[in-house]
Parts: C-alpha cells; structure tokens; sequence
C-alpha cells in the first residue's frame, strides 16, 4: 500500500481520528477534533456528521460539496 501523507502527531491536539470509506469513489476521508461519529449513506452521496457538543448532524453532499444541518434535538 503507498503512504500517501503523515499526519504529525502536534496537529491532532489529542483528539482521536474518525474515518470511513467512501464506496461510490473509493477513497477515505478522515477528520479531527470535535467530529464524534460520522457515516456515508448507502450510495456515498452523503456523509452524516456528529459534532461533540451540537445538537446538530451536518450532511455534507459529496456531488456539490454543499452542507446542510438537521437539528437532532439531542444532547
């Protein structure tokens, strides 16, 4: 497998990494800090994101890299 990047171990402020495969593409995104939890829909059109402290789940459309929030209501 090629080593595409190194994260440094300063740049994740001791926030643990959250990551998914994108089936539609094939490729990983992954992300620090607040992100809790977060999941591509069936089709990998849409990534579900849940922030540590929100209420929040922000959508964000892979096909025209737009965000959109649905309050949960949840804390």
């Amino acid at each position: 497998m090629k080593e595409m990047f190194i994260l440094l171990e300063k740049s994740l402020l001791g926030a643990p990494i959250q990551f998914k495969w994108q089936k539609a593409q094939g490729n990983y995104i992954a992300v620090t800090g607040l992100c809790v939890a977060m999941d591509w829909d069936v089709d990998g059109d849409t990534l579900a994101v849940i922030a540590e402290k929100s209420t929040c789940i922000y959508l964000w459309d892979a096909n025209t890299n737009k965000t959109s929030q649905l309050d949960s209501g949840m804390r």
